[in-house]
């Protein structure tokens, strides 16, 4: 990838409960080549879509099945000169195709600027898809049915970027924006969720819907280590509100972070893990129609609906890390930032897989034993940077200081 490869837009930064998202502009051909959509497959006639359609089908990925009429409509209003879309497409970048989190930092889109900008967005590669389309499929795809060379494929288009949302929250976002329009029934848009804990019973959670679910419970659970310290959150103005009294937590981490250091201890695609649960042939197995696999150490507990057992272990390893680690790290340190907890999650997978998953080991008192010394790593909070480089440095750190101690 060269310099030149890269695209450089100045953005508008708007903050909102559910997340923050930034706003800036893009031509059509370009946009097209760097994201992909996940149209929603419905088993069983999905272009029925009516009011009183309520089950038979599995909903895999955020957008409806493309309309070629529609296209076609759309392509040949691009050509008139009344053409305008002053809606914005959304976007939800780092996420790839699979619904795995991009970690290298090389290929991740990111924002720069001051706390109050101007702010500019840094698109790492104009030819690499590596943002969903949440909404705006039809009106972007429809620039693909003009002639080649036609100088309306280049027209800009209004865009919005949420660079720190899970997976699951893409569907979210597009079920809350079409949700009372005619083309997207009530029961699509309640299975476009991803994540309705309250709709579908525990079996039939996908491994995303889980790692949502025990992050809100971490953020909400007043014993929990992480009570109050995973931002943004959708209901943050009643949960971050100062009307009980509560100060926020010791970390400051966002929602993508916990969520995706969960997922990767419980699946290795996502993506297919949720099409397997909830394929019709698996109506009555749920989670049981997956497989262990090697190297993903809390999927048997999840596979077995043990979310019990994996809330507990989440719960007495961040105990343990803000008794050891984070009480001795020196204020402003990235051991209590996003790379400091995503190194963190690597630790935790390093344990998991090299020592059997028993209460002597990943008990509240083991686990403080275990990461003793991999306390006062930091003590003056300005030993790491905030980037893939600072979260690689925390790692090795971390774990040669357990190296060294079992030695």
């Amino acid at each position: 990838m060269t310099e030149t490869d890269s695209i450089n837009r100045l953005a508008i930064r708007v903050n909102q409960p559910l997340g923050t998202f930034y706003a800036f502009s893009l031509g059509a051909d370009v946009l097209d080549r760097i994201t992909y959509s996940q149209p929603a497959e419905v088993m069983e006639r999905m272009e029925q879509e009516t009011d009183e359609n309520k089950g038979g089908y599995s909903i895999f990925g955020t957008q409806r099945g493309e309309n070629k009429k529609r296209l076609d409509e759309i392509a040949s209003f691009i050509r008139t000169t009344e053409a305008t879309f002053p809606n914005a497409i959304i976007l939800a970048a780092n996420y790839d195709q699979e619904g795995r989190y991009i970690e290298d930092e090389a290929r991740r889109w990111a924002i720069e600027g001051p706390d109050e900008g101007p702010w500019k967005l840094h698109i790492p590669s104009s030819s690499e898809r590596s943002a969903s389309i949440i909404d705006g499929q039809h009106r972007l795809h429809a620039f693909n049915r003009l002639p080649p060379g036609a100088p309306e494929r280049s027209m800009e288009l209004l865009c919005v970027v949420f660079l720190e949302l899970p997976t699951p929250y893409h569907a979210y976002v597009f079920a809350t924006i079409n949700f009372n329009q005619k083309k997207v029934d009530r029961s699509l848009a309640y299975e476009l969720f991803g994540f309705d804990v309250d709709e579908r019973p525990a079996q039939y959670w996908s491994p995303e819907t889980l790692a949502v679910y025990l992050t809100r419970l971490m953020n909400t659970e007043k014993k929990s280590p992480l009570f109050r310290s995973i931002f943004p959150a959708a209901d943050s103005d009643r949960l971050f509100s100062d009307a009980d009294g509560q100060a926020d937590g010791d970390v400051r981490v966002s929602m993508a972070t916990i969520v995706d250091g969960i997922l990767r201890l419980l699946s290795k695609n996502p993506r297919e893990d949720r099409n397997i649960v909830r394929r019709p042939e698996n109506r009555e197995l749920g989670r049981e129609s997956l497989s262990p696999i090697n190297g993903v150490p809390l999927r048997t507990l999840y596979i077995q609906g043990n979310d019990k057992a994996i809330y507990d272990l989440l719960c007495n390893y961040f105990a343990a890390v803000r008794f050891t680690v984070w009480s001795t790290a020196g204020k402003g340190s990235y051991l209590r930032k996003t790379v400091g907890v995503q190194a963190l999650f690597d630790v935790l997978r390093e344990l998991l897989i090299s020592k059997p998953i028993t209460a002597a080991n990943f008990s509240y008192d083991a686990l403080v034993m275990t990461l003793t010394p991999c306390s006062n790593l930091d003590p003056t909070g300005d030993k790491y940077q905030a980037s893939g480089i600072g979260r690689s440095d925390i790692r090795r750190e971390l774990l040669q200081a357990l190296k060294m101690a079992a030695t």
